[in-house]
Parts: C-alpha cells; sequence; structure tokens
C-alpha cells in the first residue's frame, strides 16, 4: 500500500519582508519555505527541519512553516511532533485540504484510524480534485477491511490524475480483496504502465495471481519484481514463499532469508554478530522468535539439532504467551524472557532461519512426533471437566489472528461448522481466544465456550491433550496439536500456506495431523463436507472403545 505526505504550494500570506537566517545569510520567508522544500525533496531533512523552525521562531502564524515542519517530522518518524506541527497548521488555515490529507495518513500510521478517516474525509470534501487526499483517504478505508469504499476511493483518485500510478496500485489491492481478479490486474498494469519499473506492484500482482491459484503466472510477475530491483526484499520473500509451495525447497530456502531486511523483521541492538552458519563449537547463541506461534512452535524442533552443533550456551526468547509451555517441554534449553547482555553472547540468529544454517530439510524426511508436554495437573483439571461429556469430545478453532495479512483466506466462518456440530455423540469444545462460543452462528448449538479457561497457551495445550480431536484452521493452535502429538484435522484455504504442500492430506511436520483441503476458493462447505463421515467414523470407534 502506498501513501504519501504532500508539500502545500506556498501560501501567498509568506512574508516576503521577514528575514530569516541561514548560515551566513538572511532570507525571506518566501524564499526560506523554498529552501524547505528543496531540502525536503533532496531527503536533507534535518536541514528541513531546522530552517522550517527558524521560520516558526520568527513567524509563529505562518500556516506553511508549521506545515513543513512537521512533514519533516514525519520522515524523520517523529509522528507526535509532526501530527502537532500539522494540526497548528490546521489552527491558521483550516481550509487548506493537503493539510488535512496528511493529518489523515499521519494518524493513520500513528495507529489511530478513526481520527486520521475524520482527517481524510475534511480533506477530500475541501478539495474534491485532490487525488493525494482520496488516496490516502482509500487506505484508511482499506485498513478498516472496507473495501468497497477503498475502491471507491483510489477511483476518485485516478479520475482526479489518471496518472497517478500508485493509486492505480492501491485500486488493483482493493479489487484483489474483493475478488474481482480480472480488474486487479488491469489496474497493476495500469500502474506499471504510468511508474516503469515499479516493483512493488508487479509482486502484488503476482501475490493476487497466487491467490487465484495461478501459480506460474504469479511466479513470472514476481520474477519480473525480482529483476527490476534485486533489492526488494518483499519481492524476493513472495518469491521464495511461492518456489517453497511449488516444491523448491532449496532457492525458498535461500531466498526467504530476505525476510530479516523487511522493516518489521528487523530487531535493534541484537546482541552478538549475525550467524551466518559457521562453526559454532564453544561459542554463546542467542536465538530470537520472529513472526507468529505457529511459525516458531514449527520450528523449535531445530533447537536439539542446533545443540548438537556444540556451542557453549544457547538462549532461546519466544513469544511470553510461549515461554511456559517451552520451557516445560524442553528442559535442556534456556529460555529467557529478555534479550540477553552484549557481554553473555556471541552470536545471534532468528529461529526460522536455523534449518538453512544448519542445512536440514525444511520438511522432515519423516512425520514427526510429538514435541511438546503440556503440564500434568492442568492435564488432570480439564480430564476431570471433560469426564462428565460421554462420546467424542471434539476442540474447534476457526478464527486466526484478524491481524494476519492472510486471514481472510484462512479463517472459516464460524457458520459452516454447524454441520458437524449436529453430529451426534459428538461434544464440541471452543478454544477460541476473543470469539466467544455464544455468537452468531453458535448460539444455543451446544458449543462449549472454554475462553476463559485457556487463556494460556500452557493451559490450552493441557485442554488439548485431554480431547479426542482438534478441528482448526490454519493457525497456532493447530501447530501446537500437532508438537503434542494431539489428533488434529487441520482445514485448508485453496492455495494454502507453503507448508501444506498444494496436494497432500498428510504432512511431515506432525504425524497426528491430517489436512483437509478446498475444493474451490473460499470454499469452506466441501472442507466441512470431507470432515463429515471420518467424525462419523471416528465417534462409532469411541463409543465402542471408550477407554
Amino acid at each position: 500500500m502506498r501513501a504519501n505526505v504532500q508539500m502545500n504550494k506556498i501560501e501567498a500570506m509568506a512574508e516576503s519582508s521577514a528575514a530569516i537566517p541561514d548560515g551566513k545569510r538572511w532570507l525571506s520567508v518566501t524564499d526560506a519555505i523554498k529552501l524547505v522544500q528543496a531540502h525536503l525533496q533532496a531527503g536533507r531533512v534535518v536541514n528541513a527541519e531546522q530552517v522550517a523552525a527558524d521560520i516558526v521562531a520568527a513567524r509563529p502564524r505562518n500556516p506553511d512553516a508549521h506545515h513543513l515542519l512537521g512533514i519533516a517530522f514525519y520522515r524523520q518518524q517523529k509522528m507526535e511532533k509532526a501530527i502537532k506541527s500539522i494540526e497548528r497548521a490546521i489552527d491558521l488555515a483550516p481550509a487548506t485540504g493537503a493539510f488535512h490529507a496528511n493529518l489523515a495518513e499521519m494518524y493513520r500510521l500513528k495507529g489511530q484510524p478513526e481520527l486520521g478517516l475524520a482527517a481524510g474525509e475534511k480533506a477530500v470534501t475541501l478539495n474534491p480534485k485532490d487525488s493525494q487526499g482520496w488516496n490516502n483517504l482509500g487506505i484508511i478505508h482499506f485498513d478498516r477491511q472496507d473495501f468497497v469504499k477503498a475502491e471507491s476511493c483510489y477511483r476518485n483518485a485516478v479520475l482526479a490524475n489518471e496518472n497517478f500510478g500508485h493509486a492505480w496500485n492501491n485500486l488493483g489491492n482493493a479489487l484483489v480483496r474483493l475478488e474481482r481478479d480480472a480488474e486487479a490486474h488491469e489496474a497493476f498494469a495500469r500502474a506499471i504502465l504510468l511508474t516503469p519499473n515499479y516493483s512493488e506492484c508487479m509482486v502484488n500482482d503476482g501475490l493476487s495471481y497466487r491467490e487465484e491459484g495461478e501459480l506460474d503466472l504469479a511466479e513470472e510477475r514476481l520474477r519480473q519484481a525480482v529483476q527490476v530491483n534485486p533489492r526488494n526484499a518483499n519481492a524476493q520473500v513472495s518469491l521464495a514463499i511461492l518456489q517453497k509451495l511449488k516444491g523448491d525447497y532449496g532457492r525458498g530456502m535461500m531466498g526467504y532469508e530476505w525476510r530479516l531486511a523487511l522493516p518489521e523483521a528487523r530487531r535493534q541492538n541484537l546482541p552478538g554478530q549475525r550467524w551466518k552458519g559457521e562453526a559454532i563449537a564453544g561459542k554463546r547463541l542467542f536465538v530470537y522468535a520472529e513472526q507468529g506461534l505457529g511459525d516458531v512452535i514449527q520450528y523449535l524442533r531445530y533447537l536439539a539439532p542446533l545443540a548438537m552443533r556444540r556451542p557453549a550456551s544457547i538462549m532461546v526468547q519466544v513469544q511470553p504467551g510461549l515461554h511456559k509451555l517451552a520451557e516445560l517441554s524442553l528442559p535442556g534449553v534456556q529460555f529467557v524472557k529478555n534479550p540477553p547482555a552484549r557481554d553473555q553472547v556471541d552470536l545471534h540468529c532468528a529461529i526460522m532461519s536455523l534449518p538453512f544454517l544448519l542445512r536440514l530439510p525444511i520438511l522432515p524426511a519423516e512425520p514427526q512426533g510429538k514435541y511438546l508436554t503440556a503440564p500434568e495437573d492442568m492435564r488432570i483439571s480439564f480430564r476431570e471437566r471433560f469426564a462428565k461429556y460421554e462420546g467424542l469430545k471434539v476442540g474447534l478453532v476457526w478464527q486466526g489472528n484478524t491481524s494476519h495479512k492472510f486471514d481472510h483466506h484462512r479463517s472459516m466462518p464460524g457458520e459452516f461448522l454447524l454441520p458437524l456440530i449436529g453430529v451426534p455423540d459428538c461434544h464440541f469444545f471452543s478454544l477460541q481466544i476473543g470469539h466467544k462460543a455464544a455468537d452468531g452462528p453458535f448460539l444455543d448449538s451446544g458449543l462449549v465456550d472454554l475462553s476463559k479457561d485457556v487463556s494460556s497457551m500452557t493451559a490450552t495445550a493441557a485442554a488439548i491433550c485431554e480431547l479426542d480431536l482438534v478441528i482448526a484452521v490454519d493457525t497456532s493452535l493447530a501447530h501446537l496439536a500437532g508438537a503434542l502429538g494431539a489428533p488434529v484435522w487441520t482445514a485448508l484455504s485453496h492455495v494454502p500456506d507453503w507448508r501444506w504442500g498444494l496436494a497432500a492430506n498428510t504432512t511431515p511436520l506432525y504425524r497426528s495431523m491430517h489436512l483437509f483441503r478446498q475444493a474451490g476458493r473460499r470454499d469452506w462447505a466441501s472442507v466441512v463436507a470431507q470432515m463429515e463421515a471420518p467424525l462419523r467414523e471416528k465417534v462409532a470407534s469411541k463409543m465402542t472403545n471408550p477407554l
């Protein structure tokens, strides 16, 4: 998604007679503002801030000076100061639409979408022909997952400026989420035509082909994105993930190391040097978690072969919710809650780099058994609670983390599970956190809500171990059940995450896991239909052999 903060034209009210110091010379306010703009355009943001601050000091009621000072702060990620400066500019010139448009984008980046929405709507009301204002407002609607309004805003942006390549790209993204694939590809093509070597748009186009299941076209587009900009980490990572999905694990693992260059993956002040696969015997190693809980659970298996390289010590930091369970399950590993001091570590490593650096296959040659263990006292508590339920006891997870980039593919609307809940001699238990069993389609269904009892990963693990089966979409709980060796049926989207491959109904990652795949895009009904007969078989087996 691409947004910009725009520099407004110099207002006529700038006092040309005032003098602003600039080194050994004095400038009029008009010339000083032009100098700020030149500094900003050249990337000299510190210089821009200094000159803009001088103008503000000399002429505190000049709105352009406050506005440009806000942009200088924004470019330096000083968002609080940026917003304060732009708000002051608006106080002085409330009818200037560009000020409101820029404020909208700053509020969005600060995580205040409602304020951003109000500012964005004010901007386009004041200036309905401001393409950048419409684009910024569209991004806010997109972030709020209101893709219909996002599309409308982007169309207004390109109507105001048909050569606005970034708005065409954003329009393509909205159309992808509305599943209007042909229109999306047309929008991406227009963006690329207007902005040559638009690598990021090529990535978006490639990912849209991936969502459609057109994997060869997706790879062609992603390779093009890498070719025009080899330093585009997002392009490299997207191509690597697609290669792994198609079974090209060697190149996929190598390319996936580019993820460490992504802004969201960068870690500040990591102790020691980055480990690049060299001998580590006698070295002190720090391994840190990255991305989601499911990823970390999957990659914990590589700590054992890492220890065989005989480092002096291994300290591992995982997410707080996983710390206690990991510590209980892997007693030979030192788990820490915070990064160790610099003098305690020689090398550091991201946990998902372990198979690449250890030169191990990313998928095991043989199906893997359990490697996590739930605490016995918690298991006993759930065992006693579940004892009153005769028949098959099944845990359900239908919704993943809604902030996940591809959650709209992997999460299932709960009503699709209702046919399973109707199977006789089955008792169903919600393992959802934040999604109550009494909500929506599950009202009066008999589903038992365990959300208050499984608020920790450790408690969830204990509950899973006392159930007969877990049915889950592709979330951390599916990985957790597999790592515990508990029977788990994982419901997958038509084009799943790379780790599940494209066709098999089992996975070498977890011996106890069975995969159920959509027959077509968003076809959750087919997934549930595939589950019903084997579920009835499990019920019959349980009733025949209750122990």
